[in-house]
């Protein structure tokens, strides 16, 4: 099995992964997900809340009754405008902080709220129009904003400039009041659906982390399995140079069979997760340590290769608290600076190597290759 050469980024010091990884391997992290879905709500409500301005901007241009319809139309195009550069802003650039979005959806969300008002002002729409239309503009913000802070400058915000407007109108008291009443249901509608959201977005959060950990670790040992450890070294390719110093390590249980059918398969378990724990905890200096398959484990460095007889009595001394005649074998093999090696041809090495080193302890004739 081969790996794909994939994109070159700077990465000195990559984290180490033994039984918790920090990101997904073989493929984005919950939280890289979460903020895709951001992006998308963010994206969609800036083409909605856009187009709909401008429609309504064309409208006011052929309304009879409209006697501002050059101003409010302007006012229209300088919302699209703003929603346009947000969109191509959040769609081009593809910002990786939420700040980012957050400020190009509250930009939107800002532009619209002004612009409404502006047709109030223009009495191009009645007060109570434009007291609706902006209670769907703060619920558009409790669908596209995703921080609290965020959602309570932006709600403060046009509440505040709700009660300048409207207390400077020659409206009824009685509708005055009315107003207020429908601007604060509209500001706790749109807190619920934010609410709401960020609720879902944990659960997804927790479904795909749980997800992430059946499909790339093992359950018995809870270290990387093999889909893991091949997309997990993928993601420590694009830190490293395809020269760089590389070293794999495979270790396989001796007369494991043996121990299952002597002992039982529950001894035979416990065999593997004291491997597993001297892989991760006994001091082996690898990046990515992963159950290749049934009693065979794997272990890939970038830095200095430790001895095969130093990885053989880390492990050995680990397993034999539960099995005291348990012993394993270890190949390991290195790729020099000078080499263009991948990590599986790294590890058919390695297997070559440790099955060398069994045949010479056990004194038998070595198995031909395949």
């Amino acid at each position: 099995m081969g790996l794909r050469a994939a994109r070159t980024e700077k990465q000195e010091h990559p984290p180490r992964f033994g039984r918790v990884p920090r990101r997904r391997p073989g493929g984005d992290s919950p939280e890289l997900i979460s903020h895709r879905y951001h992006t998308m709500r963010v994206t969609v409500t800036l083409i909605t809340i856009g187009a709909i301005t401008m429609v309504i901007g064309l409208a006011a241009l052929i309304d009879p009754n409209n006697h501002q319809p050059i101003p409010y139309f302007a006012g229209c195009v300088i919302v699209g405008a703003v929603t346009g550069a947000m969109l191509l802003f959040v769609r081009l650039k593809r910002p990786e902080s939420t700040s980012a979005i957050e400020i190009a959806m509250l930009t939107g969300l800002a532009a619209t709220f002004a612009n409404t008002i502006y047709g109030g002002l223009l009495d191009v729409d009645p007060w109570w129009q434009v007291c609706s239309y902006l209670v769907v503009i703060m619920i558009a913000g409790g669908v596209s904003l995703r921080r609290w802070s965020t959602f309570c400058v932006y709600i403060a915000a046009a509440l505040t400039t709700w009660v300048v407007v409207i207390e400077s109108s020659v409206d009824s008291r009685d509708f005055i009041f009315d107003s207020y009443v429908l601007m604060i249901l509209g500001a706790v509608t749109a807190g619920a659906i934010l609410l709401m959201f960020k609720s879902e977005r944990r659960r997804v959060t927790l479904l795909n982390e749980e997800l992430m950990a059946t499909a790339t670790h093992d359950q018995l040992t809870g270290i990387l399995n093999r889909n893991g450890l091949l997309h997990l070294a993928a993601e420590y390719k694009r830190g490293r140079r395809e020269h760089d110093t590389a070293w794999a390590a495979y270790i396989d249980v001796d007369f494991f069979k043996t121990i299952n059918d002597r002992y039982g398969h529950d001894l035979g378990d416990e065999v593997l997760e004291k491997v597993a724990t001297a892989l991760t905890e006994g001091g082996v200096p690898g990046d990515l340590i992963a159950r290749w398959g049934g009693d065979e484990f794997v272990v890939v460095g970038f830095d200095v290769a430790p001895s095969e007889n130093t990885l053989e009595r880390i492990v050995n001394s680990e397993i034999q608290k539960v099995e005291g005649t348990a012993t394993v074998s270890v190949g390991v093999s290195r790729r020099e600076p000078d080499e263009t090696v991948g990590l599986a041809e790294l590890l058919k090495r390695a297997d070559q190597r440790m099955y060398r080193r069994r045949a010479l302890a056990r004194r038998v004739p070595e198995p031909e290759p395949a």
